[in-house]
């Protein structure tokens, strides 16, 4: 039986060794770009692609926008070059600049034959946004020039020469020798994305001078970025672990190479935070804050507090994590989701205190009327095994007191209590205020 999906595949970086794959495994991450998209260069649609149900397609949007000679319409176009005419059919937003060089661009488009009035390609077709990267040969050399001429959110069509598309032979039937074509297109978004390799190509004798290594682990950073945004976090916390590497390594000429080494490495350590703790990392996520904190002179941001609190909580330490999290409202009192993980973190408390007295209660009560049979109780090494495993579970929280009820076990049951918690660095104590209070508390190391 055929399989009713369509299956990618995409190739690894690293060469897998079959001897560490027998032995221990290995761990390897998906790169969540768009891969349904079709590169031009490739070809333009295949047959056995994915295309959505008619149903589904705005037929308005895929009929050609012009269906008289390209001649004519060249006429109400501007050249861009010899070879391609634009003409702007909605502005974009002229502030962020033209699409660049080693950019992610996204958009969507139609491509059409002179006369035709449905489409050869379009991203519509596949239900899709269509990505590249420029610079990279990823796509026809037309298309590529074309969007290199917009800007976000802009919306142009562009006559492009056969010449810049598939040349003089085409691929008939489908692509006619010598076939101009016309090119509908919308810019949704681009980012830069950096230079994956900027830093090995630094000279072995330029890797402490900063003027060489900041423009570089910039454009690391940039990579790092582009990682994260398509969900490859492994590789982003790579990324800026090298960049932050490069530039503690740099000598410094003088306080504006200290101040922009600063604040580089503030947004490399929080954006390494955010990461970590997308890994479940918390462990990481907590040193990564130490040093920002050393940077920030104990200052750290709004962000860096909110990724520090859910460390601490992943982590068991509820109580630190609150204070995390308040410090980070402090800074941004109407933020919502702060003041849901302070809930969140005020319930996982809650829960967990009610959950140890119910184990010590049961651990203490034994059956209904424990003082009944107080030598049976504690002549069991079971019940003594289950008083050390809770303290020890005490111990490694991060509480400092738990309060209990006196009635539950009798005088000899209490001595022997008080002795193992003595053991575990605690102490158990009654209330002078209410004699069936009683509070087991963490002493303090000195």
């Amino acid at each position: 039986m055929e399989d009713s999906y369509n299956i990618s595949t995409q190739l690894l970086k690293e060469p897998l060794s079959f001897a560490d794959l027998i032995k221990t495994g290995t761990q390897f991450e998906v790169d969540t770009a768009n891969y349904n998209n079709t590169a031009y260069d490739d070809f333009v649609v295949d047959e056995n692609d994915e295309v959505v149900g008619e149903e589904e397609i705005d037929h308005e949007a895929l009929v050609s926008p012009w269906t008289r000679s390209f001649e004519e319409l060249r006429r109400l176009m501007t050249p861009v070059d010899e070879y391609i005419y634009k003409r702007i059919t909605r502005a974009g937003v002229k502030e962020q600049g033209l699409v660049p060089d080693k950019a992610r661009v996204a958009l969507r488009y139609s491509a059409y034959w002179e006369g035709q009035t449905a489409p050869f390609d379009s991203s519509l077709l596949r239900g899709t946004k269509f990505e590249f990267v420029t610079g990279q040969n990823m796509v026809l050399e037309g298309l590529e020039t074309a969007v290199r001429t917009m800007n976000v959110y802009e919306q142009s069509e562009f006559i492009i020469s056969y010449k810049l598309l598939f040349h003089e032979m085409g691929c008939p039937p489908r692509i006619k020798p010598r076939a101009d074509g016309l090119f509908k297109i919308e810019v949704i978004e681009f980012t830069l994305i950096g230079n994956e390799h900027s830093l090995e190509e630094i000279a072995p004798e330029d890797r402490n001078k900063f003027a060489v290594v900041f423009p570089k682990a910039q454009d690391m950073h940039l990579h790092g970025k582009d990682c994260v945004k398509r969900g490859s976090h492994r590789n982003a916390v790579a990324a800026f672990e090298r960049a932050i590497a490069s530039l503690n390594y740099c000598r410094l000429a003088d306080e504006k190479d200290e101040i922009k080494q600063q604040e580089l490495l503030i947004t490399l350590y929080t954006n390494l935070m955010v990461c970590n703790n997308k890994l479940n990392k918390p462990a990481s996520v907590c040193i990564a804050m130490k040093a920002l904190r050393l940077l920030t002179h104990n200052q750290p941001s709004c962000k860096a507090l909110f990724q520090e609190g859910r460390a601490l909580a992943a982590l068991g330490n509820y109580e630190q994590a609150r204070r995390c999290f308040v410090q980070a409202q402090a800074k941004q009192p109407n933020n919502k989701e702060i003041s849901d993980e302070i809930i969140n973190v005020e319930q996982r408390v809650s829960k967990y205190k009610k959950s140890m007295r119910e184990i010590w209660s049961r651990a203490l009560a034994g059956k209904e009327q424990p003082e009944k049979k107080p030598e049976k109780n504690f002549s069991n090494q079971q019940l003594k095994r289950d008083f050390e495993s809770q303290l020890a579970e005490f111990s490694n929280s991060s509480l400092q007191s738990l309060n209990m009820s006196r009635k539950m076990y009798t005088d000899k049951e209490f001595d022997v209590l008080r002795m193992l918690a003595k053991q575990f660095n605690m102490k158990l104590s009654l209330s002078p205020l209410d004699v069936d209070q009683l509070t087991l508390s963490k002493l303090q190391i000195k």
